[in-house]
């Protein structure tokens, strides 16, 4: 299988070193796009708009036999990916203070909104991914308008509308473009240190931890990267093993369903191992099997030694170690 974790973790230290090496002219660019760090006067804080309210967990264990898969297998294509702040939340820190922005990523109006793909971002997480994408593709981002910081004044609800409406053309404008659509900077911005946590405890086995992680990560990847990436597949495993190991089969069940929609271009020995579990699973808990032993048989037929493939869990840590020795 193709390594595609990228470096999740190294990207905050990262952007703090190669600050220290830039030329002067980009560090004073730099200065004058730091967060809004401006005076707060009076009683100036708290929600600009109310966020819709946050969901129950699917990990709760009453949720077993409901659980709703964070990813609906349905978004092969993302042509249609919007966004959309909902949000900006003034938060006092001293004397002084910045916006957080919640985005929703998506907001198809038959839908109703959900905590599941909204990541609240400030000011300055936008200025890092502004200079580390001028940094990999200067030619595009040459054309690429960023929202300046203003010298006074960035806590006016004025302000913060006009920010938050250039904000979301900010990235529409990078999702249109192929290379920064698929690129490693631009999916740490919406999943940052989540998806790698997951990793690592999926490494550690906590499987509880691994969920919790996989889960938040998973909508967001989905609608950014389209539901055959192999990001969405690698979380659904993720949670296909985590469930099992934590003995909640009807939830496996459930992931390991919508990873067989997801599954892409993965090779025929993961995806002849993602259909063992997923029959030992439906055997477990009592649900037919048949269509799921024809296309086994089909890979059989192909020439996949089916019972000498290796486990899922064993091929899952095997992917997630090389993308961790890859750092």
């Amino acid at each position: 299988m193709n390594n595609i974790f990228s470096k999740f973790r190294a990207h905050s230290n990262r952007s703090l070193d190669e600050k220290k090496s830039e030329p002067t002219d980009t560090i004073q660019e730099e200065n004058c796009l730091v967060d809004e760090q401006d005076t707060l006067t009076g009683d100036i804080s708290g929600m600009l708009a109310i966020s819709d309210e946050l969901l129950k967990t699917p990990t709760d264990p009453s949720k077993d036999f409901s659980y709703k898969v964070p990813c609906e297998g349905s978004f092969s294509t993302i042509s249609n990916v919007t966004f959309e702040v909902i949000s900006a939340e003034v938060v006092k820190e001293g004397r002084s203070g910045h916006v957080i922005y919640s985005i929703l990523i998506n907001p198809h109006k038959e839908t109703l909104r959900t905590a599941q793909t909204i990541v609240r971002r400030r000011y300055s997480d936008f200025e890092i991914l502004h200079q580390q994408l001028k940094k990999k593709f200067p030619s595009i981002m040459a054309n690429v308008s960023f929202p300046r910081k203003v010298l006074t004044g960035n806590f006016t609800s004025e302000t913060i509308a006009k920010r938050s409406t250039a904000f979301e053309q900010y990235l529409a404008h990078l999702f249109s473009y192929f290379e920064i659509r698929y690129c490693s900077d631009f999916m740490f911005f919406f999943v940052q240190d989540d998806f790698a946590n997951g990793v690592h405890n999926f490494m550690e086995k906590d499987y509880v931890k691994a969920t919790s992680y996989f889960e938040k990560t998973l909508p967001i990847l989905e609608r950014i990267c389209g539901d055959s990436h192999p990001h969405v597949f690698n979380c659904l495993c993720g949670l296909v093993i985590s469930y099992l190991n934590m003995e909640k089969y009807a939830v496996a069940e459930a992931c390991a369903e919508v990873a067989l929609k997801c599954s892409g271009a993965v090779d025929d020995e993961t995806m002849a191992s993602l259909m063992l579990t997923t029959i030992r699973l439906c055997w477990t808990l009592g649900k037919d099997k048949q269509e799921l032993e024809k296309k086994l048989q089909a890979l059989r037929a192909k020439g996949v030694d089916v019972n000498g493939v290796k486990d899922l869990h064993d091929i899952l840590q095997n992917t997630f170690q090389l993308g961790m020795c890859k750092k």
